[in-house]
């Protein structure tokens, strides 16, 4: 059994959190699209995962894959921050 970093488990959190650090420390991104940076490069990882583990996917692993980076994103900002009224 091959030892690594895989995508689509802990390396996804990994890989983010570094590519979150690179853009937000780069370029200037308002607070306000901060949670959609960070859920739309999470849903770009676990495309990227998807195509690098399954060859021909169906829809039900592709819908898994896509909730599974959602999920990944959101966490990286706080599920509180994205769900907070602001006034």
């Amino acid at each position: 059994m091959e030892q690594g970093l895989q995508i689509g488990s802990v390396g996804a959190s990994i890989i983010l959190s570094i590519l979150l650090r690179m853009i937000y420390g780069s370029f200037v991104v308002g607070n306000k699209w901060k949670p959609w940076v960070a859920v739309f490069l999470g849903m770009c990882l676990a495309v990227v995962a998807l195509f690098t583990v399954n060859r021909v996917p169906g829809y039900e692993i592709i819908v898994t894959y896509l909730v599974q980076g959602f999920m990944t994103g959101a966490t990286a900002v706080g599920l509180y921050e994205m769900t907070k009224t602001r006034v």
